[in-house]
Parts: C-alpha cells; sequence; structure tokens
C-alpha cells in the first residue's frame, strides 16, 4: 500500500511540476500526450465569456466543427475589414464536411475598452455567427493573455477537437486554409 500511495504522489508531483514550468510558456502539459497551449497542434482548451445577452458562451460548446476563433476590437480598422472576409468565408463553408469537423463556426473574442462600444459594433455589423463574447480589462485578462495575441486580429483554425490547425492568418487566407482541411 506504502509502494502505492508514494508512487501515486510521485506521479502527481511530477505532474504538478511540468504544469508549472509550462506556465507563462501559454502552454500547459496536461498529460503526457495532450498539450493546452496556443501553438499549432496544442489544444486551445477551454475558453468562455460573456455574450452580448449576459450569458456566458464556451467555445467548447462548438466542438465537432472547424472554428475561427477571432480575438478584435471593434474600433480596430483593420479588424472590421477583415471582418468582412470572415463573413464570406463564414457563408462559404458553414455546412461543409471537413476532415476534422462537420461544418464551420466563428468564435469572436472582443477586446474593446467599453462593453457599449462591442454592443454598438454587433448591432452595425450584423455578423450572421451567434457566437459573440466581450471580456472586461482584455488585456489584463490572464485567459486573453493565454493566445499570445500582440497584434488584432489575432487568429486561430480548430479542429473538432479543439487542436489548433492554423494560427496568426488573415482574412484573404481563410479560403485557402480551409480548403486545404475539406473532406475530399
Amino acid at each position: 500500500m506504502k509502494k502505492i500511495v508514494t508512487s501515486t504522489f510521485i506521479v502527481l508531483f511530477s505532474m504538478l511540476v511540468l504544469q508549472i514550468s509550462a506556465q507563462g510558456s501559454g502552454e500547459v502539459v496536461v498529460s503526457n500526450e495532450v498539450v493546452v497551449g496556443n501553438e499549432v497542434g496544442n489544444d486551445i482548451g477551454e475558453f468562455e465569456a460573456k455574450g452580448p445577452e449576459g450569458d456566458y458562451l464556451k467555445l467548447s460548446d462548438l466542438r465537432g466543427k472547424m472554428v475561427l476563433v477571432i480575438l478584435w476590437n471593434s474600433l480596430c480598422g483593420h479588424c472590421v475589414t477583415e471582418n468582412a472576409k470572415y463573413q464570406e468565408a463564414y457563408e462559404a463553408y458553414l455546412d461543409k464536411e471537413f476532415v476534422k469537423g462537420s461544418g464551420f463556426d466563428i468564435y469572436q473574442i472582443a477586446l474593446d475598452k467599453e462593453e457599449a462600444t462591442w454592443h454598438e459594433a454587433l448591432e452595425t455589423h450584423q455578423f450572421p455567427w451567434k457566437n459573440h463574447v466581450y471580456v472586461i480589462d482584455s488585456w489584463k485578462d490572464p485567459e486573453i493573455r493565454f493566445f499570445g495575441v500582440k497584434n488584432l486580429p489575432g487568429t486561430f483554425l480548430i479542429d473538432g477537437n479543439g487542436i489548433i490547425l492554423e494560427k496568426g492568418f488573415g482574412g484573404a487566407e481563410i479560403p485557402e486554409l480551409l480548403d486545404k482541411y475539406l473532406k475530399k
């Protein structure tokens, strides 16, 4: 019994050390095989934030689909321009079958200073996707810092299992990226 308890303690302690050493690097070792992080090949992990109606929307609720995760600001001209390209991709790929997901969706994280500005932008642009969230004091938020985004918009393409396939691309590149993962 003592051997089992000691072995269990060593395994748990090793996992804790691995997690602590990975903190700050944008990745956390969950097991020997799964790494939660912000790099291609990592599991993007869980994220949830407040939606426009005050409810909380989880990124994991979109599991099973290919998902474009966008970090943006409604006062960022480049973000607004890119949103038009994201909308074209959304409409073109919404019901497509992918090798690693069925259908396509967008999860958009607003980093506006004022929540009212974000609400105005949603009203003005009338985006067809429903997964809009807002993070107050976003640049200070550790969950936002996890993404490692320095310039907006920040983009990640994740598969149906939450694995990051692509990151840091522009709206013009989305059709080519999505085509790469379409079922043939």
